[in-house]
């Protein structure tokens, strides 16, 4: 057991090693949510309400909680937090302010009008804050669409990749449990705005990779030399005699033969994305990213 521990323990220390800074930062990070209690500065703006439950999809008790939980988090971030959940269609609204506005864009549109025309903001009309519209009417294109407008410090803050992975956290459950999805809405929004997301780190997923490779690399260079075996036979051990013998062998060259043939080249065609995206509307500016489900 004790050369067991022995061998692996470079692997041991990395992961207590990891798992202190990981404390670590769940200790700052708690930390500076507690010291956080911004007060909000727009006064030009009167709506009150934060949760939005159009399509009735949150029993009265869910709404209070998160109406609760808006609240908590909008003194620690900042910002204003609005949800919006509709059972409508919204082709005749959007084309009254885009009229080439596509089927996955019509939420998109309600979202920056609601948000523009209600002076939202935590420090001035159109000013840091988010929201989210999920609309449970099917479209033209017979989806239902998802919004997710980031506005101010959050339009700053948020990138594609954190665009995506907070809807990704949504949609994982929207469908089976919609308090939870957008329990999930507030508080990574929260812990993006306060926590690793507060200085933005984009890491490749190639990295863990060179991460694991590169500490392979070493463990095996470590680990060698202690591990190395001694030689036990020879090339002549079981040789009779302990002579090798050599049978001498001759190639003979006959004939040659040549092929030749012409190699078509070909053309393909490149690869393009998508993701988080700024727009200015009516008379802000606004970033976010939307689902279709």
């Amino acid at each position: 057991m004790k050369e067991y521990i022995r061998y692996f323990k470079w692997l041991y220390i990395i992961l207590a090693a990891l798992a202190g800074l990981f404390l670590l930062l769940q200790v700052g990070h708690w930390g500076t949510a507690k010291a956080r209690n911004h007060q909000r500065t727009n006064t030009t703006c009167t709506v009150t309400e934060r949760v939005f439950d159009k399509a009735d999809v949150l029993t009265d008790k869910q709404e209070k909680k998160l109406r609760e939980l808006i609240s908590k988090r909008e003194k620690q971030t900042g910002c204003d937090i609005v949800l919006i959940t509709l059972k409508e269609p919204l082709a005749e609204f959007a084309r009254m302010y885009e009229p080439n506005a596509a089927s996955s864009e019509y939420v998109r549109v309600y979202a920056e009008q609601f948000w523009e025309q209600n002076g939202m903001g935590y420090d001035k009309p159109d000013g840091d804050g988010v929201i989210l519209v999920d609309n449970y009417s099917r479209e033209d294109d017979g989806k239902i669409h998802t919004y997710f407008s980031t506005n101010g410090r959050a339009f700053e803050a948020y990138y594609t990749e954190d665009i995506d992975r907070l809807l990704d956290n949504v949609y994982s459950c929207v469908e089976r449990d919609p308090y939870r999805a957008y329990k999930r809405y507030v508080n990574t929004f929260y812990h993006d705005m306060l926590g690793w997301r507060t200085f933005h780190v984009s890491v490749p997923g190639s990295v863990p990779w060179a991460i694991g490779l590169i500490s392979a690399v070493i463990f095996m260079f470590l680990n060698w030399r202690s591990r190395k075996g001694t030689k036990t036979t020879t090339a002549t051990t079981y040789v009779a005699g302990g002579q090798p013998v050599f049978r001498v062998q001759t190639d003979r060259f006959l004939r040659k033969t040549v092929t030749q043939r012409k190699i078509e080249s070909s053309s393909s065609g490149g690869r393009s994305g998508g993701g988080g995206r700024s727009h200015g509307g009516g008379g802000g500016h606004h970033g976010g990213g939307g689902r279709s489900r």
